[in-house]
């Protein structure tokens, strides 16, 4: 799967921002330490302090507090982990957070530079569900509603979160074969499926050509939320007159791009495995 997210020095911590009316110092470097404890792999106290750029009898200062509220652990060679609280605390962030707001400055920001319908559902047992829709102004929109069920195998929106599970459990999410026909090119085999969301892991985005309702193409990228699991995916339609196949390099690689800053504010942070060997 391509991926395209950096990963940060490991060596530097971001600075702190100006101190400003607001700013507490104090407080400005207990996070950077908690930054660069995340960073680092397992760092003492000198590696702390020589990333954040502070002296050692502060940085040991703060870390004590850290260690004593339970916010960084401290393991007998004197090596220093975030702790299991900050997971918890950043659990009950996520269980907070609604797809639909979180996504619809994006969606909007889409809607505006392409003109075309963006969408935006879920994957359930019985296939997806449209949550949120911005239908486009232009004449010849489709015909997808918020609240309406499609199905995994002929909709780009499928596909999309059908390319983030594990490829034995395709077949059992979308059911016997025949699989149900659409159009007259909706795939109806699992193997066919399988090829298909096979070039999905690989761009990045899914594409319905008038696969699923005739006259119309669809792309779409997974969303991805804190525990690597895929919650969802954002799509953009349009009649194929307009959405035509010198288009689809351009518009896959805006709607993967768009995929990829809502799943950064899920949490989500993917990073390239060939950088890290």
């Amino acid at each position: 799967m391509v991926t395209r997210v950096i990963q940060p020095d490991a060596t530097k911590v971001a600075p702190a921002p100006a101190e400003g009316r607001y700013t507490i110092a104090v407080l400005t470097k207990a996070f950077d330490l908690l930054d660069a404890i995340a960073e680092l792999s397992a760092p003492i106290l000198s590696e702390l302090s020589d990333a954040t750029g502070q002296n050692r009898p502060t940085t040991l200062r703060i870390l004590s507090n850290l260690v004593a509220r339970g916010y960084a652990e401290r393991d007998r060679e004197g090596r220093y982990r975030l702790s299991v609280k900050l997971l918890q605390l950043g659990s009950r962030a996520a269980a907070g957070i609604d797809l639909r707001t979180l996504a619809r400055p994006v969606m909007e920001e889409l809607h505006g530079d392409l003109q075309e319908t963006i969408n935006l559902a879920i994957p359930t047992d019985q296939g997806i569900v449209y949550i949120d829709i911005l239908e486009s102004e232009r004449d010849l929109r489709m015909a997808a509603k918020v609240g309406m069920r499609d199905a995994f195998h002929s909709s780009a929106l499928g596909k999309a979160m059908l390319s983030r599970f594990p490829e034995s459990r395709v077949g059992v999410v979308v059911g016997p074969e025949p699989l149900p026909q659409k159009t007259g090119k909706t795939l109806l085999t699992i193997a066919a499926l399988q090829r298909d969301v096979a070039r999905v892991r690989e761009l990045g985005y899914a594409i319905d050509d008038e696969e699923n309702e005739p006259g119309s193409r669809c792309l779409a990228a997974p969303l991805i939320d804190q525990r690597g699991a895929c919650i969802g995916a954002i799509s953009v339609s349009g009649p194929s007159s307009r959405v035509t196949p010198d288009r689809l390099p351009g518009l896959g690689a805006r709607i993967r791009d768009a995929a990829d800053i809502i799943s950064r504010r899920l949490g989500y942070l993917e990073f390239d495995e060939a950088a890290a060997q």
